[in-house]
């Protein structure tokens, strides 16, 4: 019983996280001669780790929303976050997260003014290394009525 319920919490905690989702970037995203690992993460490329439930905001509300990177052997450039298709009333703080090449996940606040359009919507986040590709990926939100 004990196992199970470990089990259980392992998949549940990787659900909420997000991993490998999107397109991957780096120097090693493009590179034909680089063969797809069986396992694990490409060389010289990074993914980021979105969160697969949408964050819920009311109107007028803040929250602060975390995005992961997975590196791939080699790859230890920063990547800066940009972000598109934001719909109206919404803005994020830092409008460019870093994530440093130490750094394993980006934090950064959303905020729905008072009167953010309602409904779910997906924001376009670009993954932007110091070079090679960029990583995409999508980040759902959905905005309640306050």
């Amino acid at each position: 019983m004990k196992l199970s319920f470990s089990l259980l919490a392992l998949v549940a905690l990787g659900a909420l996280t997000g991993c490998n989702q999107g397109s991957p970037g780096g120097p090693g995203a493009t590179d034909p001669a680089v063969r797809e690992p069986m396992i694990g993460q490409d060389n010289d490329t990074f993914n980021l780790g979105i969160p697969l439930l949408a964050t819920v905001l009311k109107q007028g509300e803040t929250k602060s929303v975390a995005i992961g990177i997975k590196r791939g052997k080699n790859f230890d450039e920063d990547v800066t976050l940009k972000f598109s298709d934001l719909p109206k009333g919404i803005t994020l703080e830092p409008s460019e997260p870093l994530l440093k090449h130490s750094e394993t996940e980006a934090k950064f606040t959303v905020q729905a003014s008072a009167t953010a359009a309602l409904g779910s919507f997906t924001i376009k986040v670009l993954g932007h290394p110091t070079k090679g590709t960029d990583a995409m990926a999508d980040l759902k939100i959905t905005v309640d009525k306050k």
